[in-house]
């Protein structure tokens, strides 16, 4: 049985030992960004003044602005998720610090005519509750229209969302007139459609739901909580080949925690049933039998890529530190309701 005080001490041993390895906080680029939101939430639960003290030393470092974001025009959603974190520590933590460079990109965003540059999913995660949190903060529903423009056009124009199996293909390069799996199935990359997943729910949990695309967020939603709890493989895993498990059978954390998240708070926010809770704690407990260590480092984590692969037990990676953070707190709230 899970408990509260057992999810602070596996929060508390998975962040310090990521901290600990890296004594500098690094860039602001999408896979450091993504263990910045698990920080985040670290500090919330367990109230560490030097988790606090990490992250603001990061956001200085990085002068408070997007990964590579000269003449603040920036499109690339992977440079944008460090602002969610940035927004965090000024308006929940009381961190000193600037404004400047989110507005002025924002603004230019907003005035951009281009809605076709989220060609790859992991935007869906990288920047969609970016793009809506700064709508929703400046009153500017440019910007939650500009979201749903690039979300439908991935979606719809580049033909992303297959209907039939309601999983989501990487980029084009992957939709099934062009690419198969090694027995001829579609190729849904699990960490592409966790991404996607993931990142719907925490647009859910920001998104009044009179908002106008809600609806569309919550359908798309649902049907891949469907969709992802038949490819759950017996040991509680998501293999990085949703349809064809086989193909690389070795276990694989990151696309399995960000499904687990998808689905926690997906149950949490009332969108899913209990059902989905189940299956969730069947990943998670999976993710603390095989590749949590002791000493708090994370295993089994495929490296950065683009499609289904190998993986190895030793190989781990920030994004995946990150995202068990916010599983942990998903859980610890369940708890607390």
């Amino acid at each position: 049985m899970i408990s509260i005080s057992d999810l602070k001490k596996r929060m508390e041993r998975v962040n310090d030992y990521w901290i600990e390895q890296n004594p500098e906080p690094g860039d602001c680029a999408w896979e450091r960004a993504a263990y910045f939101l698990g920080n985040t939430v670290a500090i919330e639960v367990l109230g560490k003044p030097r988790y606090l003290e990490y992250a603001a030393k990061w956001a200085r470092a990085n002068d408070w602005n997007f990964y590579d974001n000269a003449g603040h025009q920036t499109t690339n959603a992977d440079n944008l998720i460090c602002g969610e974190t940035y927004l965090d520590l000024m308006n929940e933590y009381g961190i000193p610090g600037k404004m400047e460079h989110i507005r002025t990109t924002m603004e230019w965003t907003a005035r951009d005519t281009h809605n076709d540059y989220w060609w790859w999913v992991d935007t869906m995660y990288m920047a969609l509750n970016f793009y809506n949190r700064m709508g929703l903060l400046l009153n500017d529903h440019r910007l939650i229209d500009k979201a749903y423009r690039l979300y439908l056009n991935a979606k719809e124009e580049r033909r992303l969302y297959d209907r039939e199996e309601r999983l989501w293909f990487r980029d084009e390069n992957f939709l099934p007139e062009v690419a198969r799996t090694a027995g001829g199935r579609k190729v849904f990359w699990a960490r592409g459609n966790g991404w996607v997943f993931a990142g719907l729910a925490r647009t859910l949990r920001t998104l009044p739901a009179e908002q106008k695309y809600y609806n569309e967020y919550k359908s798309v939603f649902v049907s891949m909580a469907d969709a992802l709890e038949k490819c759950q493989c017996e040991d509680g895993f998501w293999r990085t080949s949703l349809l064809e498990p086989q193909e690389y059978p070795m276990p694989e954390t990151s696309g399995t925690v960000l499904t687990v998240l998808g689905m926690l708070m997906g149950v949490r926010l009332g969108i899913l049933p209990e059902r989905y809770m189940e299956c969730a704690l069947r990943g998670f407990d999976a993710l603390n039998r095989e590749a949590v260590e002791e000493s708090g480092r994370i295993g089994w984590v495929q490296v950065v890529a683009l499609k289904p692969g190998p993986v190895k037990k030793e190989a781990s990676n920030d994004y995946a530190v990150g995202t068990y953070l916010l599983v942990c707190r998903e859980l610890i709230a369940c708890l607390c309701q």
